[in-house]
């Protein structure tokens, strides 16, 4: 391990400095007056980096490849809709079931799919799939879940002091999305962490370290469960009507997984970053009427990023930060200016324009006055900076 503790203070005033500008976000918007619809945008954004960032905690810190997000999605789902219309919870209640609800669930699959070590690469990840697709066909079938008629919500009694329905998913979204996305950063640089990347690159020689492999699998994915579980439960509030297809089906996990592939799997950030871009950009692209340029070009945003991008894109835009940050900004600003569009539609552009300079090849780095080559930077950094910069590749040796 590094001997720097990662929660230094201007890391701590980094994220109470975030937190409090997204807090702000809806009284800001009641005092400007915007759309209502950035709102809501953002609790969609939020939720899908909540989900992304559980999913990766586990995959992409074990590397046992999951397609079960689905599950611990429905699961949450479910408690909340049959909660709340059957036994008169309010929504707060129903939240931490929905988490524990989930854990369950991956701790029991856990306990049945870990001690069995051929069941690892391509056929855990049928197995995980397997569990959404049977928890499905359960609730389809099972009247005491859903019998296959759906379940409508309708109005949820929550605290008052959260404002309306559209606030108070924000803010819960958000607090649920901080815990998140705080708890992979903790994970990632903490022994816990270190033995999680140890079982990714070996699980064998792992063990002869002596990380325990099993225990560390079984806690990782349980809070993968929680984590989607809990999601899922206040997501149900938000498309208010549950079906069997929509809660356990491929969606999701899909989703889920291409953000954070094209994000990065091996860094906190990376679903972070994916979940923004893709969902920002399908959500342009579907409120044009361009579904299926959608998911076309969703599907050469993955090619293009597991082709060219080793580890997502979070690892060249940590080499080339103020290329792509400026280009983005700048065309940002001139939208802004120039065209009488939405902010989330220039922010869409901008980041597509941002994504295409991380493509360049190294060589037009040399064009550019001022601006060093990934290359350059990498001579100039010591023994110790390259370690962490290159703290991703060898985590066995680490632990």
């Amino acid at each position: 391990m590094t001997g720097t503790s990662p929660f230094r203070p201007r890391t701590i005033l980094a994220w109470v400095a975030v937190a409090a500008v997204l807090f702000a976000v809806p009284t800001i918007q009641d005092s400007l007056g915007t759309p209502l619809y950035h709102i809501i945008f953002l609790y969609s954004v939020f939720f899908w980096i909540t989900q992304a960032t559980s999913w990766n905690i586990f995959s992409g810190y074990s590397g046992y490849f999951s397609f079960g997000q689905g599950a611990f999605y429905g699961a949450g789902v479910y408690c909340t809709a049959i909660l709340v219309t059957r036994h008169d919870f309010t929504l707060l209640p129903s939240l931490p079931v929905g988490a524990i609800v989930g854990a369950l669930i991956a701790l029991a699959s856990g306990v049945l799919v870990f001690r069995l070590r051929r069941l690892t690469g391509e056929i855990f990840a049928l197995f995980s799939l397997a569990i959404a697709l049977g928890l499905g066909a359960l609730a389809n079938n099972w009247g005491a879940i859903d019998g296959g008629r759906g379940i409508t919500l309708g109005s949820v009694d929550y605290p008052e002091f959260l404002g309306d329905t559209n606030q108070m998913l924000y803010y819960v979204a958000l607090v649920l999305m901080l815990g998140a996305v705080f708890l992979a950063f903790s994970i990632q640089h903490s022994r816990f962490g270190f033995g999680l990347f140890a079982i990714r690159d070996d699980e064998r020689v792992a063990s002869g370290l002596g990380v325990p492999a099993l225990r560390y699998k079984l806690l990782i994915f349980s809070l993968n469960g929680a984590i989607a579980g809990i999601s899922g439960a206040l997501h149900a509030v938000q498309i208010n009507f549950v079906s069997p297809a929509s809660a356990f089906g491929i969606r999701i996990p899909l989703f889920v997984i291409v953000m954070s592939v094209v994000g990065g799997r091996r860094h906190w950030l990376g679903p972070v970053v994916g979940a923004v871009l893709i969902y920002t950009v399908n959500d342009r692209l579907v409120g044009a009427g361009l579904a299926e340029v959608a998911q076309m070009l969703l599907a050469v945003v993955l090619i293009l990023a597991t082709v060219f991008l080793k580890g997502g894109i979070i690892v060249r835009l940590r080499e080339r930060p103020w290329l792509a940050l400026g280009a983005g900004a700048v065309v940002l600003a001139v939208q802004i200016v120039v065209l009488d569009s939405s902010i989330i539609t220039d922010a869409a552009v901008a980041m597509m324009v941002a994504l295409a300079t991380l493509f360049l090849p190294e060589r037009v780095y040399e064009l550019i006055p001022g601006v060093r080559t990934p290359s350059e930077r990498s001579d100039d950094s010591g023994p110790e900076e390259e370690a962490v910069e290159g703290e991703d590749d060898d985590r066995v040796t680490h632990t």
